[in-house]
């Protein structure tokens, strides 16, 4: 069968995208993905082909977006594959039974010891803002915990434990505090990385199923596309 140019396109098209992210574990309730940076989780524009509408390809019963993580970001993405699931996953989040943990690249000068973050963000456009007290009732609360792990001349390595999961919150509440991700330059950074992406990882998943009670435990491999991941002590991160 002779393929016109659409088609060949089309295929090229999907050939590269899927090199874009790994399929980490799947179960009848749920597929883990690790994507790279440059993919976008959900639908940005027409032009952007996007995770989910991958897997809605590819799953005819669709998926439902579990945790997003930024078009620049690396590292796991949770999707469900049933509303069953779906609802009782979503209602673990709220809970925050949930546990999130990622690596960021920053500079600025971190406390050392753990230190926890507390601001009230609130979507503007394609941006966060950041408040001490929430203004309004547009402003949601927003929680991090950070250990300082690593230090290199001009930037250091965060471990964060996410409380909860408002829109671009480590980039916002870091950046109030003057720990500009590396490369983030929406939200302040002097330069961009090579490739466009953002010095933040999301780096391990846990959570117990609400259905089996089995724990599910999943952890990113470090990226390869800046200099300074492949200087991380990796065994200053937390174990589990």
């Amino acid at each position: 069968m002779k393929l016109d140019a659409k088609s060949i396109e089309g295929l090229l098209r999907k050939q590269r995208f899927e090199d874009l992210y790994t399929i980490v574990d799947e179960t009848e309730d749920f597929i883990v993905i690790l994507k790279k940076s440059g993919i976008p989780v959900q639908v940005t524009d027409k032009e952007t082909v996007d995770l989910e509408t991958q897997l809605n390809q590819r799953y005819t019963e669709g998926v439902h977006v579990l945790n997003r993580i930024d078009q620049p970001v690396s590292g796991l993405v949770i999707f469900g594959k049933n509303k069953a699931f779906t609802a009782a996953f979503t209602e673990m989040l709220k809970a925050r039974e949930v546990k999130k943990t990622y690596l960021a690249l920053v500079g600025g000068q971190p406390e050392k010891g753990k230190v926890m973050l507390r601001h009230y963000i609130k979507k503007l456009h394609n941006r966060a803002m950041t408040a001490d007290e929430p203004v309004d009732e547009n402003f949601k609360e927003a929680v991090l915990e950070y250990r300082l792990v690593q230090s290199f001349d001009n930037y250091h390595l965060l471990e964060i434990d996410l409380k909860t999961g408002r829109f671009h919150q480590i980039r916002a509440q870091l950046a109030t505090m003057d720990m500009i991700i590396k490369g983030d330059l929406k939200y302040g950074s002097r330069r961009p990385n090579l490739d466009r992406s953002i010095g933040l990882l999301s780096y391990k998943l846990s959570f117990i199923h609400p259905f089996t009670g089995k724990l599910h435990q999943y952890k990113a491999p470090l990226p390869d596309n800046d200099v300074l991941w492949g200087l991380i002590d990796v065994a200053a991160l937390s174990e589990g």
